[in-house]
């Protein structure tokens, strides 16, 4: 028989035992409370505007770009200044299932470090040191994080030169250019390309292993772009310095002699340091030209027997090309690092696209692209740098306002026709990262099938760089018809609108 609550009795209430004291349940420790632990809590972040920050690169593409490529905003931002710290993130991650986006300086501009499925960016700029520096065997040991132009001025107090970098060299660092292949750059036609001087790397793979990577190993991590791991030491070769610099710059009416004297230029015995072919659209934004249409500029080691002074004169004044004199030249030398970043700086959208083409076919190859941004009537420019003495890249740009979208859509539509025209005459897209992955089956189809091997073998778990190289958010089919729509569509507007 149940009683009220009233007729409990003092004897009852005496029984009734004293509550116990609730014990406090640990806090769970979130995704970002871990990476604060591994990383320091200012190093460790995920307000929206850092997010936004480490997401993107410097081609200011507008947000309806993206929409393809699901979620391109990361979760977190980490700052890693040692490898344990690089490996405590990604055991984080891969407890979490989350993505890994290295991300050096972030200059290649082809979504190489934008996240795809958000994930933890993982900056290694801040592991930046020179590590040894040996005169004797004519080697250094650095960080990966380093930046080129600090590695040379560093390096050169000493009177050695690593000789080759990229145009980016202010903010590119070494691990994002041996990720990113590192084929052309400033001083690849006369010292060789990036793999020739790379001795080593130290990496810690996806599945958390730290290993040092040597001999033809080396090759996986070249145009990786950070989907097996993370490279945190590279050991590299030098060279002396050289006491100086000689450039020749050339202006040339049409673009047929240009490419003409390039490939002249190209072949003779002593190789230049640098050389880059541009249009005048382009040198407006640097070192603007008066009268011709075209640039060639050609940089050598200013020492006995190595500038090929009367051989250039000739081959130039055959071809119609006038001497812009030294203080032309000078500058075209000094502005190396920034020739053809100064568009960015001058327009809302600048969407391109890179080529590595053999230089026989530079002359097909812009004929096209000048023939497209004519009957499109598509703001365009060009920059080319010579990579290897058979070997030059292009970068072909466009420069839009971001509201335009059909002119938007079409201008990666012409982009798109010459990567495949590209692919037709013997070349590849130069970088691949996030937006060229759809091109591997066609240009890389070897290397495909290669690094979906070593995929497996170094990230198991496929949480780094997703969507990249070996896999892709699309398929070239779909991509195809979409800027084959667009281009067309676009073409016909102006007759409709007419």
């Amino acid at each position: 028989m149940y009683r009220e609550v009233n007729d409990v009795t003092k004897t009852d209430v005496d029984k009734v035992p004293e509550p116990t004291p609730m014990e406090e349940t640990p806090k769970e420790m979130t995704v970002l409370d871990k990476l604060a632990a591994i990383v320091t809590e200012e190093r460790a972040s995920d307000s929206e505007l850092e997010r936004v920050v480490y997401s993107g690169d410097p081609s200011s593409l507008p947000q309806y770009h993206y929409r393809w490529k699901g979620k391109y905003l990361a979760d977190y931002v980490a700052r890693v200044e040692n490898v344990s710290e690089i490996e405590g993130v990604l055991k984080v991650a891969r407890e979490h299932n989350l993505p890994v986006i290295p991300r050096g300086g972030a200059s290649s501009c082809m979504g190489s470090s934008s996240p795809s499925r958000g994930g933890i960016s993982l900056d290694i700029k801040p592991m930046n040191k020179i590590l040894e520096i040996n005169k004797e065997e004519m080697f250094i040991r650095v960080e990966a994080g380093i930046t080129f132009e600090r590695l040379e001025d560093e390096i050169g107090k000493q009177g050695l030169t690593l000789g080759i970098y990229p145009s980016s060299a202010k903010s590119a660092v070494i691990g994002g250019w041996i990720a990113c292949g590192g084929r052309g750059g400033i001083g690849t036609p006369y010292y060789g390309s990036l793999r020739e001087h790379t001795l080593s790397l130290s990496v810690v793979g996806g599945d958390g292993a730290v290993q040092v990577v040597e001999g033809d190993e080396i090759d996986l991590f070249l145009h990786s772009y950070g989907i097996l791991g993370v490279i945190f030491e590279v050991k590299l070769q030098v060279h002396e310095i050289p006491s100086a610099y000689k450039t020749f710059s050339y202006e040339f009416d049409t673009l047929e002699n240009l490419c003409n004297a390039m490939v002249e230029v190209s072949r003779l015995e002593i190789k230049p340091l640098y050389l880059k072919i541009a249009d005048e659209e382009l040198q407006k934004y640097s070192n603007p030209i008066s009268s011709g249409k075209f640039v060639l500029s050609a940089t050598y080691i200013d020492a006995q027997n190595k500038v090929p002074s009367n051989e250039l004169n000739s081959i130039t004044e055959q071809l119609g090309g006038v001497n812009l004199g030294e203080e032309f030249s000078e500058k075209e030398w000094d502005l190396r690092y920034d020739a053809e970043f100064n568009p960015k700086e001058h327009t809302e959208t600048l969407m391109f696209q890179e080529l590595w083409v053999p230089i026989e076919k530079v002359y097909e190859m812009l004929s096209s692209y000048e023939s497209y941004r004519r009957s499109h009537r598509i703001p365009a420019l060009w920059f080319g740098m010579l990579g290897t003495p058979d070997a030059m890249r292009l970068e072909l740009m466009t420069m839009i306002n971001a509201d335009q979208y059909l002119k938007f859509i079409a201008s990666k539509g012409i982009l798109h026709k010459m990567v495949k025209k590209a692919i037709k005459v013997g070349g590849v897209p130069y970088t691949i990262g996030l937006q060229n992955s759809i091109y591997m089956t066609r240009a890389y189809p070897d290397r495909l099938v290669q690094m979906q091997e070593a995929k497996e073998k170094w990230d198991p778990e496929g949480i780094m760089n997703p969507d990249r190289v070996t896999s892709c958010l699309t398929s070239f089919r779909r991509i195809d018809v979409l800027f084959n729509l667009a281009t067309a569509f676009r073409r016909l507007s102006k007759y409709v609108g007419k």
